[in-house]
């Protein structure tokens, strides 16, 4: 049973960013760097590294959560035991689970490494990286074998865009951004439902029920992969400041809209972490479109963060998916939350409204 270190989820959401709430999620943010700084060796080896890659989100997340530190001890270990010299994850437990495509754990390596001006690491995994983008549609893979099916999925190809952005690679990132218009423009039912999944020119529509949660969202409906709209966002705003393309600013004011127009059990339901990425990408788009509404939706989602903490400083995953976390679960997803509270706070610390509430 997760502790929580709040139980106010039945009070209205804050809409405005208050000194108190500011100042109670630099402190969340600061307790869940201390989390994760205190699993990590003096070599930088991070705890239970021998049995899965829980970590592989951390030295970005401490980067960004102010204990870079940290993170250059754990990105050194990383390329002494974990990484080859090509950039790619070495197998054993080190490499994605399930004969996943790397993308998703590499990408957020090559954006600490760069943070980190290690910048032939950055550049030796965006090597990688390449390999498993669609040249034809910029999307990535989501099969490490993607000969054996070129799926292509948006939760990897937004998070191979945002590595991108940081370390400068126009090309990828422009890939990113087409296909993230073209899954959006052949969207059969939104606002109400978003199919995550394409095989080249095509939408996956058509799946099998066990594999419902990973091909499509419901944003009627409870316990949903909500997170998928939050990171397609995430990257267009820094898209759209990189590149001056107003039109990667609608696209993901148009993303931001399937979440927000759906239940509110996204953010009410005590079982569920999904929407997470929606709080990084309303930050974002603050950021880049301070008139556009994300405040309220900013503010919102660093009080939920600041709630869902556990009292010793982790977070949870998702308990209807995890119902007993063990360690390698509350890592990733400390990590995963650092990282996306970080953002918010930069955010809320950067608009006129922050800075004349702090």
């Amino acid at each position: 049973m997760t502790t929580l270190a709040s139980d106010t989820e039945t009070a209205p959401w804050p809409t405005e960013p208050t000194p108190d709430l500011l100042t109670r999620i630099s402190q969340a943010r600061a307790k869940g760097v201390a989390w994760l700084r205190d699993r990590i060796a003096d070599d930088g080896r991070p705890e239970g590294a021998e049995t899965a890659n829980s970590w592989w989100r951390a030295p970005w997340a401490l980067c960004v959560g102010g204990a870079p530190d940290a993170a250059a001890a754990m990105m050194g270990w990383a390329e002494r035991e974990a990484l080859t010299d090509e950039g790619d994850l070495r197998s054993g437990p080190y490499d994605a689970p399930g004969g996943g495509s790397p993308v998703y754990h590499l990408s957020p390596l090559a954006i600490a490494s760069w943070l980190l001006g290690r910048y032939d690491t950055a550049i030796a995994i965006n090597t990688t990286l390449a390999r498993f983008q669609n040249p034809d549609t910029g999307g990535a893979y989501d099969l490490r074998d993607f000969a054996q099916d070129p799926l292509e999925d948006n939760l990897k190809t937004a998070q191979l865009g945002f590595s991108a952005l940081v370390t400068g690679d126009r090309d990828t990132a422009d890939g990113v951004h087409r296909w993230l218009s073209r899954n959006l423009a052949d969207q059969p039912d939104a606002p109400h439902r978003l199919f995550t999944s394409r095989r080249g020119d095509t939408l996956v529509t058509d799946f099998p029920d066990e594999t419902a949660f990973l091909r499509v969202v419901d944003f009627r409906a409870p316990r949903q992969a909500y997170f998928h709209p939050g990171i397609a966002a995430a990257f267009l705003a820094g898209y759209a400041r990189q590149t001056s393309d107003a039109s990667a600013l609608r696209l993901g004011r148009e993303y931001l809209t399937l979440t927000t127009g759906g239940t509110e059990e996204q953010y009410d339901d005590p079982t569920s972490v999904q929407i997470c990425k929606f709080g990084w990408g309303a930050a974002a788009m603050l950021t880049a479109d301070p008139d556009g509404g994300h405040l309220p939706w900013t503010v919102r989602m660093g009080e939920w963060f600041v709630q869902r903490q556990r009292h010793d400083g982790a977070w949870a995953p998702s308990s209807f998916a995890t119902p007993r976390p063990g360690m390698l679960d509350l890592y990733w997803k400390t990590a995963e939350h650092v990282m996306e509270l970080s953002y918010i706070e930069h955010a809320l610390r950067s608009t006129s409204a922050g800075t004349t509430s702090a």
